[in-house]
């Protein structure tokens, strides 16, 4: 099992570990690289956290399981908002062995709920093209494709698609 809940201020190690496990994991899916973050200072990792443990502009959830062999989280993910009701959701990440188990439904989930306190009337995401899976799983989950595109930062020559789900 495992429980979702907000980072703290002082999670900026948690944080950076977890930021780098995702990207060492999944980095054709992230626009940035396992080598830039693994160049952020531990400041940069401290204010991260600080910044997103408080207020309704931005936040990070962790997924964590007390069954975890050693990991101190077995998920992420991020999100920002903006003043025109949308809330912005970056970087969801579930471990390897808690893939398909309900950490990044319970993630998505988290993230509405604050959505809604922070006065959102629905979620965006950017996801790459190419990831068939993730955008099923998002399907799933009630966003739909808006058809809005843009170049994927890495490699213009790829896509990310825009999808929405209102909350209501």
């Amino acid at each position: 099992m495992f429980v979702v809940r907000r980072i703290r201020a002082d999670d900026g190690a948690l944080l950076r570990s977890i930021r780098l496990a995702a990207l060492a994991d999944a980095p054709g899916d992230a626009t940035t690289t396992l080598a830039r973050n693994q160049a952020h200072d531990a400041d940069h990792w401290a204010e991260a956290a600080r910044v997103n443990a408080m207020g309704g502009l931005q936040a990070t959830f962790f997924a964590e399981s007390p069954e975890a062999d050693g990991a101190e989280a077995v998920g992420m993910i991020g999100a920002y908002a903006n003043r025109d009701g949308v809330v912005n959701l970056v970087g969801l990440w579930s471990a390897p062995g808690y893939r398909d188990v309900g950490v990044a439904n319970a993630l998505l989930a988290a993230v509405a709920e604050w959505a809604v306190t922070a006065g959102a009337d629905r979620l965006r995401l950017w996801v790459v093209e190419r990831n068939e899976f993730a955008r099923r799983f998002y399907e799933s989950e009630s966003f739909e494709a808006t058809g809005a595109t843009m170049p994927y930062e890495p490699d213009p020559r790829i896509n990310q698609c825009e999808m929405v789900r209102q909350l209501h």
